[in-house]
């Protein structure tokens, strides 16, 4: 076009120039006229040649104008081009990049409506079908696939797929090959795959089915591992189009934030609704879908059951052989309940050794008690833990809904009582719930225990128990505490009788022998062992089956001999004929026995002499009014001297005075214990009471051999 404007405007001043010197070689009148006339003609000229060029290039530019005033609002709109002059190519070239940004900016718009619906709730996979349109949509592809890693299978994938003319094609399982995998890892760009191998390119078969031959591959990772694969298939070979390797890049890169986005989301999910040790719902899942369970009961489409389940004297495991093994033990446990209950029913574990079953669809209550029975004695197989077989027992409680309760509180209220329930008869038994159990729950103080227990809310003191002719220290008594957050220091008998009547006492007491004689080795240990040390032992620990096993146990545990080792239990053992065979029993393993409270039962002297009692313990209420009242005086006298006749060691509780004291040595009782000799005392106090005794004995020997 250039060089087309500068020819015409060359002609235009040539003829002038050539008027001009022909009148020049004349230089008359007509040569003048001749030169006027030859300007005209120039002027016409010009002016024809500018007309020409206004009328031609005039359009295409005002089209050239137009098109690019649409640029800047996205208009994209196409200039009509006419002739082959260059005019025609710079509308052609403009054409071509118009052409260019319409379609960048419709892959944007795709790539924008892509991350839409990768953000969307509801997760990845519902929206696959939708992003496998748009990849091909861009792409111009005939078959578009994303594998997706399984991840409970690593090696396994599921392949979505969309192509043209089909619709709602299947979900494919297919194996992934190792090698084909390392290689995707390896690799930054996408592959071309023009030969397609059954095993190595296992993924891209159900694209193959469809048709393709050809196919583009990109890798989708996370932190360098492949958790996704992008393919697209094509019927004859692509061309090598650069954009097409960009759309697959730019579609890979999205669904590895996606990917990226959805682990963290699931990860937070099973944070909030998942037991991180056994994997199990917690209480926040397990009351969600109970509570969809119950609102389908309300409105008559279904029944079912609830299963509060509690781990029988669990703690023993945690203070025995330690709490990974206690770990092990939950984990297998719930293992078992898994396996004890239909895929759609929910086994959670709600704390510490606390889990729920929620029965759905239970045709009957029979139906409900085989479950549970089931789940009793799944869970009593033996369990080895560091070469040693454990039992585990369990207790469960039932309720049934909507019959026992038509809310989450209230059913796992009754089920909890029902559990109880289940304690209170022996343990390792599953009962239902009944309305007359609602005064038979303990409340309050119970449920303060069970948490006293996870917490380790429980601490020891111990007692000095002297000889009383010569003040010598023949011993401890240990003596359980409890300091609750809220009320302070409590004593035995503010939470012993819950306890008790619960059940709840066995793992107490179980507790206290662990803790009480780990405290006497150290103290051994360091050379600073008393003489004895006594501790209570109720009725329910001695009918344990291996309470006197227990017993050995802790004494070979902590290298203790089983004489430093005084058990004391109270009148009620020895009145009942069935517990003779456990006293003899655990007066075989060498521990001494003492018989506490003497003076408080009806028959306690009268099988004195049955049983391998090596002292008794006269209760602080006979010495109360000693020696001011004469009946209360004769009484205590006549203790001391039947005991001593039957050869046992008789010790005095509750000195509070030195009268009492002195009555005592009279009647030449052998020890005492009391404030007013010695308060209870935390275990550091007691250390440096021994400490310092050993010190004065050590001077005393000093003095004597000097």
């Amino acid at each position: 076009m250039v060089r087309r404007l500068a020819a015409t405007l060359a002609f235009a001043t040539l003829v002038p120039v050539l008027v001009v010197v022909a009148a020049a070689s004349g230089g008359t009148v007509g040569g003048w006229w001749r030169l006027l006339i030859g300007v005209a003609a120039s002027a016409i000229c010009t002016g024809l040649g500018t007309a020409y060029l206004v009328r031609r290039y005039r359009p295409g530019l005002a089209a050239l104008r137009e098109g690019i005033r649409d640029l800047a609002t996205t208009g994209y709109a196409e200039v009509p081009t006419t002739g082959r002059d260059d005019l025609h190519g710079l509308i052609r070239s403009f054409n071509h990049c118009a052409q260019r940004l319409r379609t960048q900016l419709a892959n944007l718009r795709t790539l924008s409506e892509v991350d839409r619906l990768l953000l969307q709730p509801g997760g990845l996979e519902p929206a696959l079908d939708a992003i496998l349109t748009r990849v091909q949509r861009v792409t111009g592809c005939s078959s578009a696939g994303i594998v997706l890693r399984d991840p409970d299978a690593p090696w396994r994938g599921r392949v979505y797929q969309a192509a043209k003319s089909h619709r709602d094609l299947p979900v494919s399982r297919v194996a992934l090959d190792a090698d084909m995998m390392h290689t995707l890892a390896a690799e930054s760009e996408g592959l071309t795959v023009t030969r397609c191998e059954q095993t190595r390119h296992s993924f891209l078969m159900p694209l193959k089915s469809l048709g393709s031959e050809f196919f583009w591959v990109w890798p989708v990772k996370l932190e360098s591992h492949v958790e996704a694969i992008l393919a697209i298939g094509y019927q004859e070979p692509p061309s090598a189009d650069p954009h097409i390797a960009h759309c697959g890049s730019e579609f890979a890169a999205r669904l590895a934030i996606a990917l990226a986005k959805s682990a963290r989301d699931e990860q937070l999910y099973r944070q909030a609704h998942y037991d991180p040790l056994t994997g199990l719902p917690n209480r926040v899942l397990f009351c969600s879908r109970l509570s969809v369970e119950l609102q389908n009961a309300a409105v008559g489409q279904g029944r079912g059951a609830v299963l509060y389940i509690d781990l029988d004297h669990f703690k023993k495991i945690n203070d025995t052989v330690g709490h990974a093994a206690g770990d092990q033990v939950l984990n297998i446990a719930a293992q078992r309940l898994r396996a004890c209950v239909k895929d759609s029913d929910t086994v959670a574990r709600l704390g510490g050794d606390e889990f729920a079953v929620v029965l759905r669809d239970v045709a009957s209550p029979e139906a409900a008690e085989s479950v549970a029975q089931r789940i009793v004695l799944s869970l009593q197989q033996p369990v080895n833990l560091a070469g040693c077989d454990h039992t585990v027992c369990a207790s469960i409680g039932i309720a049934l809904f909507p019959r026992d309760g038509a809310a989450i509180d209230a059913l796992l209220r009754n089920a909890d009582s029902a559990m109880y329930r289940a304690k209170d008869l022996g343990r390792s038994r599953a009962m239902f719930y009944d309305a007359n159990m609602g005064g038979q729950r303990l409340g309050d103080s119970d449920s303060g225990l069970q948490v006293a227990l996870r917490r380790r809310e429980f601490s020891l003191f111990y007692q000095p128990l002297y000889a009383i002719a010569d003040g010598s220290l023949t011993g401890l008594e240990v003596l359980l505490r409890w300091q609750t957050q809220r009320e302070g220091l409590r004593y035995p008998g503010d939470f012993v009788p819950a306890a008790e009547e619960s059940g709840l006492i066995v793992d107490i007491g179980g507790w206290v022998m662990e803790t009480a004689c780990a405290q006497l080795a150290a103290w051994r240990d360091q050379g600073l062992s008393p003489p004895r040390l006594a501790l209570n032992v109720s009725l329910q620990q001695l009918r344990q089956p291996q309470f006197v096993h227990t017993v050995r146990r802790v004494l070979d545990r902590f290298g203790l001999p089983g004489e430093i080792l005084e058990l004391d239990i109270d009148e009620q053992v020895l009145a009942d004929p069935a517990n003779r065979g456990i006293i003899e029993r655990l007066a075989d393993t060498g521990v001494c026995l003492a018989l506490d409270g003497l003076g408080t039962g009806y028959s306690s002297l009268a099988y004195l002499r049955q049983h391998p009692i090596g002292a008794v313990k006269i209760d602080r209420s006979f010495l109360a009014n000693v020696p001011a009242d004469p009946a209360a005086a004769t009484l205590i006298e006549t203790i001391i001297v039947m005991a001593h006749s039957l050869q046992k060691r008789v010790v005095a509780e509750g000195i509070e005075s030195i009268e009492q004291l002195d009555f005592l040595r009279e009647r030449r009782c052998d020890c005492a214990q009391g404030f007013y000799l010695a308060r209870p005392l935390p275990a550091a106090s007691v250390t440096e009471l021994l400490s310092s005794r050993i010190y004065d004995n050590s001077s005393d020997d000093a003095r004597e051999a000097g």
